[in-house]
């Protein structure tokens, strides 16, 4: 993702959230190309995006979203593969926060084999979603098990 591409990554999340990010946490967030890795999924047009942040050992999923009318199509699968596998190469754990009441976005995140570990009451009271957060987690993810099924998912991603 570079700054080329925010106005269609707003129009994205225009869509999904009831307040999203401005241009300048994008911008802000781009600028720190040494800790943050920010992708988009490009058809005719950018159909998603998804970012991660590198902190303290962790990999820290700070988005994934895509378009309304790409959904369903393995582009949220496709994004989170990315950051997996640039997390798998820092050697860091995932984690994550994603809305109680988002059971499909749960639903992704279990497949690349993370696992709820604690709520965040009132995370998203100020973002007009659900308040609370789901905090999801993945360790070890620099083993052989894991990189297995990453393997596993690309190739189903790949067969669809």
């Amino acid at each position: 993702m570079t700054t080329e591409h925010l106005p269609e990554v707003m129009a994205i999340d225009a869509q999904c959230y009831p307040v999203p990010w401005s241009r300048d946490v994008y911008e802000s967030e781009l600028a720190r190309t040494d800790d943050r890795l920010y992708l988009i999924a490009r058809r005719n047009r950018v159909a998603g995006h998804g970012g991660v942040a590198f902190e303290k050992g962790e990999a820290h999923i700070t988005t994934v979203t895509v378009a309304a009318d790409w959904r369903g199509r393995g582009i949220g699968a496709r994004l989170f593969l990315a950051l997996a596998l640039a997390a798998r190469r820092r050697r860091t754990s995932l984690v994550l926060e994603v809305a109680a009441d988002n059971p499909a976005a749960q639903a992704l995140y279990r497949r690349f084999g993370l696992a709820p570990v604690g709520v965040h009451r009132g995370y998203y009271t100020d973002t007009g979603l659900s308040p609370d957060a789901i905090v999801m987690r993945a360790d070890g993810i620099h083993q052989t098990d894991y990189a297995n099924r990453l393997i596993n998912i690309a190739v189903e991603l790949d067969c669809a």
